[in-house]
């Protein structure tokens, strides 16, 4: 098994999965094939664009038995690209038997040449008792270490790539228990089962803590498959969180209820009040919503059903340009902007991405800046590694005053702008710099120290302005926070020059113990520049404890 991954932002990846049919770029979906009645063929998938589908072990075996062995899989379905295989666990979550035994479907799905082949494990159904869980989870490590020791011998040249899916559903203890212990077995894929239920009620937020829960725990180099998530509201939000593959039925589910999947929701034909469906497929341009209501069940199914699969194609094409771009985390706050419980996903993702913060990329190297637009917005990796480094890391040079200066009034990056170019010549020429530590008042990132202000993402961003009272709040906590930490360093002297005063911030940075505070304001750049010789000239003034 081969997996390379080229590209990333958060945790996402675009990723190259080397099969003996043919590589598979992440993220992908596969359509489900239902080996017994497709409404679409498998040459209309083509054509949409996707390269890879999944069929069911267990429905070839009970409808063509050994007949399949004969053929193989690809020739059964005309397919010569990659093809995954389920193992019969779908139907024995939804009707609690299956009439085949772990080791029967496996040694079946490697004989009829399946690239990619799914254990039968034992999904997790929603309200069963915690116990019953527990038990059923440990049947499942049970026959995954089983399966790798049977394919050994069965498929000694490793043809076939095989999943370990980690169950436990919402019951995160136990779902952390399964993925802990599967990630200690050598699967080439390992899958996150059961969301179905959580996918028809929309709970989000619940598949986000599922999927960091199993990421934190299972091997970050190996590929990690989302089972039954088809719609684009989930895909962008599953994949920031690291998955890689998807599988779903969902275009001919919805189909044939007459509901449209579009990229920020779902909607029935007869809901749609204007005369075309708002989508650029073939289908929409060649029918109005009108004549899709008229045509017969079967054809408006099939049509459906391939508009479907459009605008699922088309979500995982953005997917994988927002990764190109690094732009993945504005993408999900767009999603989010409209739909309260993609609203409840992002929130989720905000402290599951914490989790995974040592195998999301450092993003030193990234030239597009940070587009900061809401709180969401600053607990994205990079400024929570920032805060992180500069409060627990960071090393202030040796002195004893601050000098703090509104970010509002100077250019980034602040360690070119002419102002500050100048108040550090100043110091230099009256040999003051030893003394002083120069930090910008960013009004959303708050506290930034003039050294590192060249540093991602500290130039490069942008926020709103006028800035809103909520993310200045912020930036003022982070700065307490700080100058909390100067002072245990033995600064005791503090120069705040600020844009706006504000009687309880002064109040709050009165109390924090610095000896000498003083707070001047300046309402513009040129009033910044009238203060440079005064805040010289009050430095060189003071003397350090240090020094005397």
């Amino acid at each position: 098994m081969s997996f390379e991954i080229l590209e990333k932002d958060l945790a996402g990846r675009i990723g190259r999965l080397r099969t003996r049919s043919g590589i598979i770029e992440t993220p992908a979906l596969f359509p489900v094939i239902n080996p017994v009645k497709q409404i679409i063929s498998l040459s209309d998938i083509l054509d949409i664009g996707f390269n890879q589908v999944i069929t069911n072990a267990y429905l070839l075996k009970r409808h063509y038995g050994d007949l399949v062995r004969e053929v193989g899989v690809h020739k059964l379905l005309n397919w010569d690209k990659p093809i995954m295989t389920d193992s019969g666990a779908y139907q024995l979550l939804m009707y609690g038997k299956v009439e085949v035994s772990p080791d029967e479907i496996l040694k079946y799905e490697i004989d009829i040449g399946t690239d990619i082949g799914v254990i039968l494990d034992i999904p997790t159904q929603w309200g069963r008792p915690k116990e019953a869980v527990v038990l059923e989870v440990e049947e499942t490590l049970r026959r995954a270490r089983a399966a790798l020791v049977k394919a050994k011998v069965w498929d000694p040249e490793h043809r076939m790539l095989i999943v370990g899916p980690v169950q436990g559903g919402d019951k995160l203890d136990i779902l952390g228990y399964s993925a802990t212990k599967m990630g200690e077995l050598n699967f080439d894929i390992y899958a996150i089962g059961s969301p179905t239920t959580l996918l028809e009620e929309y709970d989000f937020s619940t598949i986000v803590r599922m999927i960091a829960t199993v990421k934190a725990r299972l091997p970050p180099g190996k590929p990690v498959h989302l089972f039954g998530a088809g719609h684009p509201l989930i895909l962008p939000f599953a994949v920031a969180m690291g998955v890689d593959f998807f599988d779903s039925a969902s275009y001919v589910l919805y189909a044939r209820d007459d509901r449209i999947i579009l990229r920020d929701r779902t909607v029935r034909l007869n809901e749609i009040k204007v005369d075309r469906i708002p989508c650029n497929c073939p289908v929409c341009r060649k029918y109005s919503v009108k004549e899709l209501m008229s045509t017969n069940k079967a054809e408006r199914e099939r049509l459906l059903a391939i508009h479907n699969l459009y605008v699922l194609w088309e979500e995982i094409q953005e997917i994988k340009a927002r990764i190109k771009e690094g732009t993945l985390w504005e993408y999900l706050e767009e999603k989010a902007g409209g739909d309260a419980r993609v609203k409840s996903a992002l929130l989720a993702l905000r402290k599951g991405l914490r989790a995974l913060l040592k195998v999301i990329p450092d993003e030193s190297g990234r030239v597009r800046a940070l587009h900061i637009t809401s709180l969401e917005s600053l607990h994205r990796p990079e400024i929570i590694r920032h805060v992180e480094r500069l409060l627990n890391n960071y090393e202030p040079p040796q002195g004893c005053i601050v000098v703090v200066l509104p970010g509002e009034l100077l250019d980034r990056p602040y360690i070119r702008d002419p102002l500050i170019y100048w108040l550090i010549d100043q110091l230099i020429s009256n040999d003051l710099l030893s003394k002083v530590h120069i930090i910008i008042n960013n009004p959303i990132l708050g506290p930034i120290p003039y050294e590192i202000s060249e540093i991602y993402p500290l130039s490069q961003h942008e926020y709103p302005e006028p800035t809103p009272n909520y993310l200045r709040l912020h930036a003022h906590h982070l700065l307490r926070k700080y100058l909390i930490k100067l002072r245990s360093k033995g600064f005791n002297g503090i120069m705040v020059i600020t844009k706006d005063y504000h009687e309880k911030i002064i109040n709050e940075l009165m109390g924090l113990g610095f000896k000498g505070l003083v707070i001047l304001k300046a309402r513009s750049r040129q009033e910044l520049y009238s203060l440079i010789p005064w805040i010289v000239k009050e430095i060189s003034g003071i003397q350090c404890s240090n020094q005397m």
